[in-house]
């Protein structure tokens, strides 16, 4: 059986015009197991986009996204991780300092550095740590080049934090999604309570429906609600809610290195743009719900993006030519989360930052 990733590669690369008999050579799968799922993306989508008024739109998603069901007694967690990266890195610098003080017959060998990470708690063996080790002195200086790119091809996405004072309750963190096209620099941002899946989802949701159609490819950094864990030095493997929403939308998704905003540039910086320029001055912090709220943050985006950039073109305009490059609108995403809450001994339920009241009998 395959799993959730592998039948989101087939799906990608069916969309991309791939034949059914190359997509099973480059996945090393038999032609009818990819058969099947080509044959069911293609009957459920064509389902999706005819108009039924008795269409049921949740069962439809929930066949897009089905997990396959496959054997997880094999799987072996990563041992090279960031933070063994990171240790690694300090006994280098350690090394380095060493010799600038004429102590380079004190400096750590490879074979110190495997003692020093098991003192710190870290289960590696020391054919692992000379592989990491190796791999961190022979990588090449990175050389930044301006990237220019088609319409629709391609749209960044980052978090960012902001404080504010909604409904008297003093001011609070809350999260702000914000969605930046890389051909356009149009920009869309939403708040949340949390950075949690539900909030992932709901804001790819609303933005493709705003847009009335998906990117090519979406840009992430390492985010928990993206990234589920580390494969190797480099590869990183999505999280079911990523996957789900790249089946279901159609687009392909790329992570950035760890500690390189400069490869999502364009989000990066309209997270603080949009901040600043939303809620810096008076009075442009405190409202009355959180809905109030992101209406006023999408009149500020829409005046942000009314207004001409570096090169002169206005991305309210440029968005609306992205808009024809755009994979086709689907209807809206829906997702929930399942969860169980204890009552407290006021008879209330505590969901998201919220305490909702519960009839005595269920205690």
């Amino acid at each position: 059986m395959i799993n959730l990733v592998i039948k989101q590669r087939i799906i990608l690369a069916h969309i991309d015009g791939m034949s059914n008999r190359a997509i099973a050579n480059m996945l090393h799968l038999s032609k009818d197991t990819v058969n099947k799922y080509v044959n069911e993306y293609d009957e459920k989508r064509d389902e999706l986009l005819r108009t039924h008024p008795d269409m049921d739109v949740s069962e439809i998603i929930q066949a897009f996204i089905e997990k396959p069901t496959y054997d997880t007694s094999n799987r072996v967690p990563s041992k090279v991780t960031p933070e063994l990266l990171d240790a690694i890195e300090k006994c280098f610098q350690l090394n380095r300092d060493k010799r600038l003080m004429g102590m380079q017959k004190q400096t750590m060998k490879k074979i110190d550095i495997h003692a020093y990470l098991q003192k710190q708690g870290f289960d590696v063996s020391y054919s692992t740590v000379k592989r990491a080790t190796q791999y961190l002195e022979t990588r090449h200086q990175e050389a930044f080049i301006r990237q220019e790119y088609m319409p629709g091809e391609l749209c960044e996405f980052d978090w960012g934090t902001v404080k504010l004072d909604i409904g008297n309750t003093g001011y609070q963190k809350y999260q702000m999604a914000v969605f930046t096209s890389a051909y356009g620099n149009f920009r869309f941002a939403k708040l949340y309570l949390t950075q949690d899946t539900a909030a992932f989802q709901e804001s790819h949701a609303d933005f493709f429906a705003y847009s009335h159609g998906a990117f090519q490819t979406m840009v992430y950094d390492n985010m928990k609600v993206a990234v589920r864990r580390f494969v190797g030095l480099t590869e990183k493997e999505p999280t079911v809610a990523l996957t789900e929403l790249s089946i279901y939308y159609g687009f392909k998704y790329r992570f950035c290195n760890i500690c390189s905003g400069n490869e999502k540039g364009h989000v990066e910086r309209s997270v603080e743009f949009v901040r600043r320029k939303a809620f810096s001055g008076p009075e442009c912090d405190k409202f009355s719900t959180l809905a109030e709220a992101n209406k006023y943050l999408f009149r500020e985006c829409m005046k942000l993006n009314a207004q001409p950039i570096y090169d002169g073109s206005i991305p309210l305009e440029t968005f609306e030519t992205e808009k024809q490059f755009l994979f086709p609108a689907m209807p809206k995403f829906e997702s929930c989360i399942k969860n169980t809450a204890k009552v407290d001994k006021y008879s209330t339920i505590l969901v998201a930052r919220n305490h909702y009241s519960v009839p005595d009998m269920l205690w």
